[in-house]
């Protein structure tokens, strides 16, 4: 790409030999290995070899140990770094002031700091180090300025880095998927060895991957273990439960944890302190591995588990070669997360989609919705078959008629009683982080005023507490919170899934442009008579059922068509003239949605069939 240069060219040589710093003495291998870093990044990679060794002496080599901080979000951009080895992740702010949120991982290659050179921009993200890092510094700003002036095809290939960032930042993805892990095992009675040739076999699906053991690893240095990650698409770190020191350098090595148990062990303390809480593990995802027996996960099995950590845990269970595939894509930033709007009876339409879907072999890796969307994305994350799952939703919303408990409408116009106990004979004593595919659900908290993610705890009762439509059905009152059905403020949570690390979303809206029709213009009912007269001869009010039901979702409307933009594949099943409480109309609204979603599955392939997939990723 572009022409060979030489220092010369573009002005190296005129500057101040006090410039350069710290490359001066290396020796040639050495320079070689920097050399090779350079020419993979997108910043330098464009330059000719004489011009990026002429450069060589002003990248001032430092290192960073695991947890210290490179730079700060706001802070002036005085400096490029390109990483050589290791990982730095990019925080933004949490959902309090008091938080940070890990936005993604820099991978070695990748520089940071090159926008905020180039616009004169202050940091957008604090920089941490995630494990040990060495890095090359150009504090010269002017230098960049000058490689671009001499070589403009450079130019190129920086914009196209910094857009495709932008872009992927925009989407709500992570700059990097995560490219190092720590298999961790409990105790000497995890089957680790045998766990990690399953996983490494599904991740080898996406790239090469190498195992790395204490024989192997054992004693090498950070050049070894950089070079190892420049080859491999996946490294995965097997630690030793009695082995110590190996596991601390698992631990330094890793983006993410892996922490192996079994389902049927007694749960305690984890082995590795930095494990404990999210602030120990520097924000490094920590996923739960249950080994678990073929059938559903055992109810109550996993909550010891995650009672043993502070702050987020991913909880997977891994009963065969299907669970361990489904890892290996979340691993990968592969995953494919099906995200179920609410809709009241047209929420039957998202079953036509799950049966269309699995007869054209789609993974579904994780499950999230609100109101009747989580109800029925629940039955998908319990692995119920097509006919389970129409049954257990007929038996609920249709025979089982959830709104008939009226009362006096003091609260909501029915008691909920009935709601509750068909929810609970549904789902009995499931915990959501029973699940056998990861799951969540939205309820609204009127309390505090937001959304509430709900991914631990009883099923029933976060699923009662996210379709309690307000006027209907009575709040759900827990720990001095009031929770009311979750499409309130947010109907389509495509943004929660990607948050959890998903990236391959699936969305279907079924609320639809459900505006409530006037057909005639007045200001009061009149009276009671007078209304039953006009009743029986057509010219019908809307009902209070209706007004409820989609008061419940207006407000989330504008907030859903920007979260439909977050979907990598939306799905907007047709209704028809299907109303929101509508339920004996389920059979066509099934069948809509079945068919809907097959031909649109076939026209994206049909359009996509002369389209060559665009390269991603490191070496596979």
């Amino acid at each position: 790409m572009g022409r060979v240069g030489t220092g010369q060219e573009f002005g190296l040589s005129r500057i101040e030999d006090t410039s350069a710093k710290g490359t001066g003495n290396m020796d040639s291998t050495e320079r070689a290995s920097l050399m090779t870093m350079i020419e993979r990044t997108a910043v330098f990679g464009a330059l000719g070899p004489d011009a990026r060794e002429a450069l060589l002496p002003y990248l001032e080599p430092c290192h960073l140990a695991g947890g210290e901080t490179l730079c700060r979000r706001g802070d002036v951009s005085d400096a490029l770094y390109v990483l050589c080895s290791g990982s730095l992740g990019a925080f933004g702010p949490g959902l309090s002031s008091e938080q940070e949120r890990l936005l993604g991982v820099i991978a070695p290659g990748e520089t940071v700091g090159e926008l905020g050179l180039l616009t004169e921009q202050s940091r957008s993200a604090t920089v941490r180090a995630l494990r040990d890092c060495t890095l090359l510094k150009l504090s010269r700003g002017d230098m960049l300025l000058r490689l671009i002036g001499a070589y403009p095809q450079a130019l190129v290939g920086t914009l196209r880095y910094v857009l495709e960032r932008l872009l992927r930042r925009d989407m709500g993805e992570a700059l990097t998927p995560p490219r190092t892990f720590a298999l961790l095992p409990f105790d000497d009675g995890v089957p680790v060895r045998e766990t990690a040739a399953s996983l490494a076999a599904a991740l080898s699906d996406h790239g090469r991957v190498l195992v790395i053991d204490a024989a192997l690893g054992r004693n090498r240095d950070a050049d070894w273990h950089s070079a190892r990650e420049q080859e491999h698409r996946f490294l995965l770190y097997v630690a030793d439960a009695g082995d110590a020191a190996w596991r601390a350098t698992c631990v330094r090595q890793a983006d993410q944890f892996l922490m192996l148990a079994r389902a049927d062990a007694h749960a305690g303390p984890w082995p590795d302190a930095v494990c404990q809480s999210g602030a120990d593990a520097l924000h490094r995802v920590r996923r739960l591995l249950l080994l678990g027996a073929a059938g559903a996960p055992r109810p109550g099995s996993t909550g010891p588990w995650m009672a043993q950590f502070e702050g987020p845990v991913s909880p997977h269970h891994l009963r065969g070669t299907p669970d361990y595939a489904r890892l290996g894509r979340h691993l990968a930033h592969r995953a494919v997360g099906l995200v179920l709007s609410g809709g009241g009876a047209r929420g039957f339409g998202h079953i036509g989609v799950v049966r269309a879907l699995r007869e054209l072999g789609q993974p579904i890796d994780a499950v999230g919705g609100t109101s009747i969307g989580a109800i029925i994305g629940a039955g998908v994350a319990c692995e119920w078959d097509d006919a389970e799952l129409l049954d257990y939703m007929r038996q609920a919303f249709i025979r089982g008629h959830p709104l008939r408990d009226l009362t006096v409408p003091l609260i909501a116009l029915t008691r909920g009683a009935r709601t509750t106990r068909l929810l609970r004979r549904t789902f009995g004593e499931r915990q959501i982080e029973d699940l056998a595919l990861p799951f969540f659900c939205v309820s609204a908290n009127l309390t505090r005023g937001c959304a509430d993610v709900h991914t631990l705890g009883p099923l029933w009762k976060w699923l009662r507490a996210g379709a309690a439509i307000p006027g209907l059905l009575p709040p759900l009152l827990d720990a001095g919170m009031v929770h009311v059905d979750g499409a309130v403020v947010n109907n389509l949570p495509t943004d929660v899934m990607r948050d959890r690390g998903v990236h391959q979303v699936i969305a279907v809206d079924i609320s639809g442009d459900d505006a409530l029709p006037a057909n005639f213009e007045d200001v009061a009912l009149p009276t009671l008579p007078r209304l039953t007269w006009e009743w029986l001869n057509g010219r019908q009010w809307p009902s209070l059922f209706a007004i409820l039901a989609r008061s419940a979702m207006a407000y989330s409307d504008a907030g859903s068509r920007n979260r439909r933009k977050l979907a990598s594949h939306l799905l907007t099943p047709p209704h028809g003239a299907v109303g929101l409480l509508n339920w004996k109309a389920y059979e066509q609204v099934i069948e809509r949605a079945h068919r809907y979603t097959l031909d649109n599955f076939a026209q994206q392939l049909a359009a996509s069939q002369d389209v060559a997939p665009a390269p991603h990723g490191p070496p596979a």
